[in-house]
């Protein structure tokens, strides 16, 4: 029985069209993986970084209210915010929510039951609440109109009906407790039946007993309402809010309340109760139930990103714990599904399938007519083989397209030529392709002296909350490009853009012998190009940029996970660049460097010794200057200024504080750290202070 053996014109068709169909395969799956692995981790980083506009947001939101609750406290400490006067209370919570209109609501409630409340309607207009509770029971409404006056009542209704008496509140009672500035749990208030926190203040009578309690109150609706209008993550993106009781406390379709009990009182839906089944199915991922038991107990915590299923679908959700106030802490999560961003991968994928197949057929049709040539050839060399076999040694004129079938033949010829003279010839060509070689970047660095710089704009958080994002995005960038530009002219390596914050060093990768100048030198030129640029963007007036520079051995390289690295550097001195930066705050200033970059400087740079401080973290204390400009642009004012300022620390640390004080006299009124120096002096005798005691600041704080 002959063995079935395809024809060679079959078989390079079908190779050839396999070939060009499994390539095309293979590159098509390749694709779809690589864009599939970008989608997802622009997935993931799409919704972290809506994570944490949610947590701005927040933050931003909440901040008058413990704003007015503090300021309360301290107006009535001062006897400036009357505690029984109903008439200046009601004034004062009327001024205070006219000019500011975050906040919902005002009100007071007593030991006897009185109460009275300044409430923010949904027109616009600022209604008043009074409730009387000695001898009788009585609730009356002062109604007004939008934009009215306190005077300027439009209607007073009472409400017989209403039962409501502040010593049955929970903000009541826990606020007594806890004898201190109190922050609630959100709940529903009373009024509106609308989600909400109260933070209240407890006061006492002339007699120092427990009298009652002030709070400020603010809704939560307008958190939803910017989840609705600003987070936007594909087409089933969506974002929501939830508290350290497991409730929902604001989400975009505004779903957080749910009526329950005989009588429909409202409550928050807890997170498992939502009418989203992505959002229900939270409550059930152990995953998520570690995060939530730690947000609502660890300090600090990094945000989280996770896969889970719903419904059928494949969701992408990442957690962010958010610090309201009081030890209250929720925790944000923004999620959408994986399709949303995988639709385009999968799209394109069936696309170069589909033209992968259109090719194959193609590539068939040419393979089967290459190969008709091919055999065309082939089949005159079985002939002429045949005929050899045959003894047919009789000329034959035989060619072929192919030259090497051609020369075949051609040998077939004179092998029946030459009978014995045949040689066969094979042509063989060799390739050879040359890779260039490369060695992959390794985990580690080394150790090297480097001046690390931390700036940061004074206030950039107030301003963040006045400007719209993306006005606030553009403002921001072209700060950051003044910056970024001086430091990369010095040859300094921008590490990292923290928020407002740039971070950045010199002396690697390439080495720099005089890094400690170019940083100094850097920052004086950014400063001036940001002055300079007010011309043209006025608003950079606001940008007010406090720097920190230090010089240090640290160890710099490639830092980072297997499959994600950084180059950037780490150690002690690092972290006390940071601390420096800060300092600032503490002396009015705008650049503070470290002794060791001041060694390092000589004497191109007008720098002012300011103190000696033990920063957080570190136990070793460090002398820190402040860098006032360049010695070429040094006035005999500055010279003066400083010299007269550095005498008055050494008499400070000789403990004359007396001396010290008379010295910084005439300084301290337009001097920032000099006025710094004269409060510190004036809370110093020498008596007082033990042996030990060497003029050491320590400073408490970040």
């Amino acid at each position: 029985m002959n063995k079935f053996r395809p024809t060679l014109k079959l078989t390079i068709g079908i190779a050839l069209s396999g070939l060009i169909l499994v390539t095309s395969v293979l590159l098509s799956i390749t694709s779809y993986l690589s864009a599939r692995s970008s989608s997802l981790q622009f997935s993931r980083d799409l919704i972290d970084q809506n994570a944490r506009v949610v947590k701005e947001q927040v933050k931003g939101y909440l901040g008058p209210v413990k704003t007015a609750a503090e300021h309360t406290r301290v107006l009535m400490g001062r006897g400036l915010v009357s505690k029984t006067d109903q008439a200046r209370i009601e004034e004062y919570y009327f001024d205070y929510l006219t000019v500011n209109p975050t906040i919902s609501m005002f009100f007071y409630g007593d030991v006897r039951g009185n109460f009275l409340m300044v409430k923010r309607q949904p027109t616009g207009a600022l209604d008043t609440k009074v409730v009387i509770n000695e001898g009788r029971h009585a609730v009356v409404w002062k109604h007004r109109k939008p934009g009215a006056t306190l005077d300027k009542v439009d209607k007073v209704v009472p409400d017989l009906k209403d039962p409501y008496d502040p010593r049955k509140r929970s903000w009541f009672s826990d606020t007594m407790k806890a004898r201190d500035l109190y922050w609630t749990d959100v709940y529903v208030f009373y009024s509106d039946r609308m989600p909400g926190i109260t933070v209240a203040v407890p006061y006492k009578n002339t007699k120092d007993a427990w009298e009652g309690v002030f709070t400020v109150n603010i809704g939560l609706i307008d958190l939803s309402d910017f989840l609705d209008r600003h987070i936007r993550v594909g087409s089933s993106g969506q974002a929501f809010l939830v508290d350290q009781l497991g409730q929902i406390v604001a989400t975009r379709d505004k779903s957080s309340l749910v009526v329950d009990g005989p009588k429909g009182e409202r409550r928050l839906r807890k997170l498992h109760e939502s009418p989203r089944p992505e959002v229900a199915a939270l409550a059930g991922n152990e995953e998520v139930k570690r995060y939530l038991a730690k947000a609502f107990k660890e300090k600090s915590l990094d945000p989280m990103t996770l896969r889970f299923s719903a419904d059928g679908d494949t969701w992408v959700c990442s957690l962010l714990a958010i610090d309201v106030g009081g030890s209250r802490r929720w925790v944000a999560a923004v999620l959408a599904k994986e399709d949303d961003f995988l639709a385009g991968a999968k799209k394109a994928s069936k696309r170069a399938l589909f033209i992968a197949l259109i090719l194959a057929l193609i590539a068939l049709g040419a393979g089967l007519l290459l190969a008709r040539l091919i055999s065309r050839g082939l089949s005159r060399l079985v002939e002429e083989s045949e005929r050899v076999k045959n003894m047919d040694l009789e000329t034959v004129t035989a060619k072929s397209a192919f030259r090497e079938l051609n020369d075949v033949l051609t040998s077939f010829e004179s092998m029946k030529i030459g009978l014995r003279a045949f040689q066969k010839y094979v042509p063989v060509k060799l390739v050879r392709q040359l890779l260039e070689e490369r060695q992959d970047p390794e985990l580690g660095g080394q150790m090297r002296r480097l001046t690390i710089i931390f700036s940061d704009i004074k206030g950039f958080t107030s301003m963040s909350e006045k400007l719209e994002p993306m006005e606030l995005a553009l403002r921001l960038g072209e700060y950051l490009s003044v910056v970024t530009r001086r430091i990369q002219d010095r040859q300094g390596t921008v590490d990292k853009y923290i928020g407002d914050a740039v971070m950045a060093f010199w002396g690697a990768p390439h080495e720099r012998p005089e890094h400690a100048r170019e940083a100094c030198g850097a920052i004086l030129e950014a400063m001036a190009d940001l002055k300079t640029s007010e011309e043209e963007h006025p608003y950079m007036a606001e940008f007010f940029t406090r720097v920190g520079i230090h010089t240090a051995t640290v160890v710099v390289g490639n830092f980072g996970s297997d499959d994600r690295l950084n180059y950037t550097v780490i150690g002690d001195g690092v972290n006390l660049a940071s601390r420096l930066e800060g300092l600032n705050k503490v002396f009015g200033t705008q650049i503070i460097v470290s002794e060791e970059t001041a060694s390092e400087t000589g004497d191109l740079f007008l720098l002012r010794r300011l103190a000696k401080v033990a920063v957080v973290g570190r136990t070793a204390p460090c002398t820190v200057y402040e860098l006032m400009g360049t010695s070429e642009s040094a006035t005999e004012a500055k010279k003066n200024l400083i010299a007269r300022y550095e005498e008055a620390l050494i008499r400070y640390f000789d403990r004359d504080f007396a001396g010290a004080l008379e010295l910084l006299k005439e300084l301290s009124t337009d001097d920032a750290p000099s006025a710094w120096l004269a409060a510190r002096c004036a809370t110093l005798t020498s008596a007082d202070l033990p042996e030990t005691w060497n003029g050491v600041i320590t400073m408490e704080g970040k």
